[in-house]
């Protein structure tokens, strides 16, 4: 397979998704050919073919190719699009986080957890309506308008917090992804679900099996009262393993593959 890589965006840092590109080529996964595209876009076989849309939307700049005959979108659906699926913001690091080892129920010490941050209006509309910061044992949501470039944490700090807890809360960002989720997954923290947060992707996550759906900040302590262990070890177990399926190196190509070959 070989995997055009177009020029980054001014706030494109060289992580997430082009990350996880830049794995496949060290793991001699597929042929990534750079500095030949001169758009902001990810395509498979040739410019205009397959697009690879990593943007969390795609009604905002860069938008859309001109051109494009089939596409996979990581972030916003598009209605003539197939859904592709996601990756954490480092995923190099997060992978080695999974392979250094995934702590058992008993050896995390946070109940809840949401870290995150508001650094623009969309952001601001979507994490502040309801208040979850009463809810949530760990909760990290500065605002820092325009700011794209700094966290309270360290991505290794981050990813520590995350995987000494049990449950993480889940918030639509700029686009109804976030990063976040698959970090989730990935270190088998079991996902909150809320309003406006995107469930879809080529492999389906189950409500129940993958995540737990909430609506209202009052519901996360109902619902999480007494939860069994057993039924967290089953989730967790499940959303670890839909990780290696679809985000991990190996499994994000692979089921990145399947999916184009479904198409053509």
């Amino acid at each position: 397979m070989k995997i055009f890589v177009g020029r980054q965006t001014p706030e494109h840092k060289g992580d997430t998704s082009r990350e996880l590109i830049d794995l496949w080529k060290e793991l001699s996964l597929c042929e990534v050919i750079e500095k030949k595209v001169e758009d902001y876009f990810i395509w498979v076989d040739e410019p205009g073919e397959i697009l690879l849309y990593e943007y969390d939307r795609w009604d905002v700049f860069p938008g859309l190719p001109s051109t494009w005959k089939k596409g996979l979108f990581g972030g916003q659906q598009h209605p003539n699009g197939n859904s592709w699926i996601y990756w954490g913001r480092r995923p190099k690091m997060l992978h080695q986080k999974v392979i250094n080892g995934i702590k058992s129920y008993n050896e995390r010490e946070i109940e809840t957890i949401f870290l995150g941050k508001v650094e623009n209006g969309v952001q601001y509309k979507n994490r502040t309506s309801k208040d979850w910061s009463e809810v949530i044992d760990f909760f990290s949501m500065p605002i820092r308008m325009g700011d794209s470039f700094t966290w309270p944490y360290s991505q290794s700090e981050y990813l520590e917090f995350v995987s000494n807890s049990k449950f993480g809360l889940c918030l639509p960002g700029y686009g109804p992804k976030c990063n976040r989720e698959i970090e989730y997954f990935a270190l088998g923290v079991v996902p909150l679900i809320t309003e406006g947060v995107c469930t879809n992707y080529s492999d389906p996550i189950i409500e129940n099996k993958h995540f737990l759906r909430i609506k209202n900040p009052e519901d996360i302590k109902i619902m999480l009262n007494n939860f069994p262990k057993e039924r967290w070890e089953y989730m967790s177990y499940n959303c670890r393993q839909w990780y290696e399926r679809n985000c991990s190196p190996i499994g994000s190509f692979q089921t990145t593959k399947r999916i184009i070959e479904s198409i053509k």
